[in-house]
């Protein structure tokens, strides 16, 4: 029997014996989180709510909102191969990497071996984290704002900057002080997850605080 037919049958019974639990999205769209994301959304309506799950070639992420105050736990899955399918549903196993909520902390992306978080309750600047799976520990963190960029093992985004904002590189700090508001400089820098190397790209711009 054809190849591609044996593997679409195998994947009519894994659908089935799920009940259907889960729909598979593809997508190059920015989503509400302020990430440009191309990895495999798969959103789940049926087993549990508050579940919301991403895929890569080599893991499986799943994040439960939590309820009782902000923030997320997730459970990381370790694929055997690039084509494992696992349902969108919080049951920890062995060899899964399980993060507790600690920070009211956010999914954000997962790129080749690492999974990078949104940390904090406060408007922007807040807290970017970043895991590498391989060695269940963080690795990074940066204050930020959106968008991120993920391209391979790179992250671009907005970093808080020690610069004193002024007149000259904040035109709006007059109106964010009258309406009681702080300000702070951000400069766009690219991260090398590999390297752990920032890069800062020469652009800033001015973001009103609280």
């Amino acid at each position: 029997m054809n190849k591609k037919i044996i593997t679409w049958l195998v994947v009519l019974v894994l659908l089935i014996a799920g009940g259907f639990a889960f729909a598979v999205h593809y997508t190059n769209e920015p989503q509400d989180n302020g990430l440009a994301s191309s990895t495999i959304k798969i959103i789940d309506n049926n087993i549990e709510n508050g579940l919301d799950c991403a895929a890569s070639l080599k893991y499986f992420v799943i994040q439960k909102t939590l309820t009782e105050f902000p923030g997320s736990n997730f459970l990381i899955k370790y694929k055997t191969n690039p084509g494992e399918l696992f349902l969108c549903t919080y049951k920890v196993a062995k060899g899964d990497f399980e993060i507790k909520n600690a920070v009211a902390e956010y999914f954000l992306a997962i790129t080749d071996n690492f999974l990078i978080l949104d940390q904090g309750t406060a408007p922007e600047p807040r807290q970017l984290v970043v895991y590498d799976l391989r060695s269940r520990k963080i690795v990074f963190n940066d204050s930020y704002a959106k968008p991120v960029e993920v391209a391979g093992d790179s992250i671009t985004y907005w970093s808080k900057t020690t610069q004193k904002p002024t007149l000259q590189n904040c035109p709006d700090l007059s109106s964010y002080t009258e309406n009681g508001l702080g300000a702070v400089i951000m400069s766009k820098v690219t991260v090398n997850l590999l390297s752990l190397d920032k890069k800062d790209l020469g652009l800033i711009k001015c973001l009103a605080t609280q």
